[in-house]
């Protein structure tokens, strides 16, 4: 059918010497992952040694200098690189889905962020991280000579036209170094469109099942790199692009003697920034996606949020020992007029409270924010700082994390602290504050 099969990659040899490939999260990290296994044959790894091969492996994908990748602790014994750069206005959109999925508990590689919730994010994240854009490229740029990396876009790879050509300058690139002969040359384009263009039906994997007597250490079978779905629209306002546009011509000046490639890569982005039009949307301009219809209690807490602190009841005092340890939980005076020591109690947690009603049904904003946006507005107004008693919706509550602090999981994951609410209150008086609470 004039396809081709790609066989999943086996182990490396002794003598293999790994490179670098490094991309800024959101530019094909995954699908370069499966285009080299399928030019050499050999397994590639990542920063996070995931699938256990350490430096028996063709290449080493990561992220780094991003917060989202890791330093290798024996990065002075890579001699060359092989670097992907997108778009910065591509690929920061496309991280951005990654950490909806990682927020919402979602796939990964399965549901792009509403726009409402990308212009959220843009608004507070988008100057750093083009900054983060440019620190990752001139990184790898300063520490490989020219004739020591290689530098595509990742417009290049996935294009009709150029994309066999740069999959053919790859299999060179891995090619020099010892242990790793690419397939043949003429293999490329069609090797190329099954792991790229699954999608197209030109050129496909047959995905038929291997012989059980072939052994393989690498990714099987050559599945898609992304299936994502949902509105792909990502407007920037006329000051982003223009700052866009001003870092690349930065680059561009730095390197067009040193480097035309970059030079080139630069002015490819510029042109493309420039036929985009501005939008000058903000959060407040897009309503966020319709909830699932809410339940009373919690549409009260809501209203009762917006008419403000003027309609809640004023908070319980707290009465603070001066012996007891900064930041802990103090006593407080309960509405029921008597004094609760301290007592940690996650509302929320199914417990079955005195009078009968079950504990889910509270207000407990921490667990509903991901389900309702308009409490996600809310829960992003808990300051982060030291813990310090903050007033959800009228509840004496502490703020704090638990767990280790950011990082990354060995597989690559972004991994937060869950924030945690602590109430010096105990569950009766908790209840008996709830009930109590006057209307709007």
């Amino acid at each position: 059918d004039g396809g081709c099969f790609v066989t999943p990659a086996v182990a490396a040899p002794p003598e293999i010497q790994p490179v670098i490939a490094a991309s800024y999260p959101g530019s094909g990290a995954r699908m370069t992952w499966t285009l080299i296994e399928a030019l050499t044959g050999i397994v590639t790894g990542d920063d996070w040694n995931s699938n256990g091969w350490g430096k028996r492996v063709v290449s080493v994908k990561t992220h780094f200098p991003h917060p989202h990748g890791k330093q290798l602790s024996w990065e002075d014994e890579i001699q060359r690189a092989f670097v992907v750069i997108r778009n910065p206005l591509g690929a920061i959109p496309s991280f951005h889905n990654f950490l909806y999925e990682y927020e919402n508990k979602l796939e990964n590689h399965s549901t792009r962020a509403p726009v409402y919730e990308w212009i959220r994010w843009r608004d507070r994240n988008l100057r750093n991280e083009m900054d983060e854009w440019m620190n990752h490229i001139e990184y790898y740029l300063r520490l490989y000579p020219i004739d020591k990396r290689l530098v595509l876009p990742y417009e290049y790879l996935t294009d009709d036209r150029h994309g066999p050509r740069a999959a053919k300058d790859l299999a060179r690139f891995l090619s020099l170094g010892p242990g790793v002969q690419a397939i043949a040359e003429e293999s490329v384009p069609c090797v190329w469109g099954t792991v790229v263009k699954y999608q197209d039906g030109k050129q496909y994997n047959t995905r038929k099942p291997l012989d059980k007597n072939v052994e393989y250490v690498g990714s099987y079978p050559i599945w898609p790199s992304s299936s994502r779905k949902g509105d792909k629209e990502r407007p920037y306002t006329q000051f982003q692009l223009e700052q866009a546009i001003e870092m690349l011509q930065e680059l561009k000046i730095k390197y067009r003697n040193h480097d035309p490639n970059i030079r080139d890569i630069m002015q490819m982005y510029i042109d493309q920034i420039r036929e985009i039009p501005a939008d000058p949307r903000t959060a407040a301009d897009i309503p966020p996606p319709p909830s699932k219809e809410m339940p009373p209690h919690v549409q009260k807490a809501i209203e009762d949020a917006q008419a403000g602190l003027a309609n809640a009841p004023p908070p319980p005092q707290s009465v603070h020992d001066p012996g007891h340890a900064p930041g802990a939980p103090v006593a407080i005076a309960g509405v029921d007029g008597i004094t609760h020591q301290p007592t940690s109690w996650n509302v929320g947690g199914g417990d079955v409270a005195p009078h009968g009603r079950k504990a889910e049904e509270t207000t407990d904003l921490e667990a509903l924010a991901p389900s309702y946006p308009e409490l996600r507005e809310q829960r992003e107004a808990v300051p982060e700082a030291a813990p310090q008693v903050v007033h959800t919706e009228g509840l004496p509550l502490k703020a704090y994390q638990e767990g280790p602090p950011e990082h990354m999981s060995p597989q690559g994951t972004a991994m937060k602290p869950k924030k945690m609410y602590q109430s010096n209150m105990s569950p009766q008086a908790l209840y008996k504050f709830l009930e109590k609470r006057p209307g709007p």
